[in-house]
């Protein structure tokens, strides 16, 4: 059978789910869900194409929205790096480095294990969740 396409579902891209974080601030891990749901369903060699195109902060885009493009870029490069993928250069942009630590688990307890466990594109970015933040979102 020619013509089908290869995927039964429209696959979402980083810049589709940073957009629906966008649209919806306070259900962030559900986009980033269906983002893993869309990579982890992909084949390894279709999975570039998910995170092709950038994410785009806009000038009045608050810090809140900026801490979760810096989550998004930082899960781009994880998720690369285990699939032994090249990181796209959008990754590399100073916007998506935070000025101040953003600890996922509030509270002093849980301080040490984030800094120890957190995976290493997250701690670059200054975020700390430990080391199953995206092991289901």
């Amino acid at each position: 059978m020619t013509g089908l396409p290869k995927y039964r579902w429209q696959r979402q891209t980083m810049a589709e789910t940073f957009e629906r974080i966008r649209q919806t601030p306070t259900q962030p891990w559900v986009a980033l869900g269906d983002f893993l749901d869309d990579w982890r369903r992909s084949d390894r060699d279709d999975r570039s194409e998910l995170v092709e195109e950038p994410i785009t902060l806009k000038e009045d885009d608050g810090a809140e929205l900026r801490r979760w493009a810096a989550f998004c870029a930082a899960t781009v490069e994880w998720l690369c790096w285990q699939d032994k993928l090249p990181f796209p250069s959008w990754t590399n942009n100073p916007l998506y480095h935070l000025d101040e630590p953003w600890f996922l688990y509030p509270g002093d307890l849980l301080k040490p294990w984030q800094l120890a466990t957190t995976p290493t594109p997250f701690r670059m970015r200054k975020i700390f969740g430990g080391d199953h933040m995206l092991d289901r979102v």
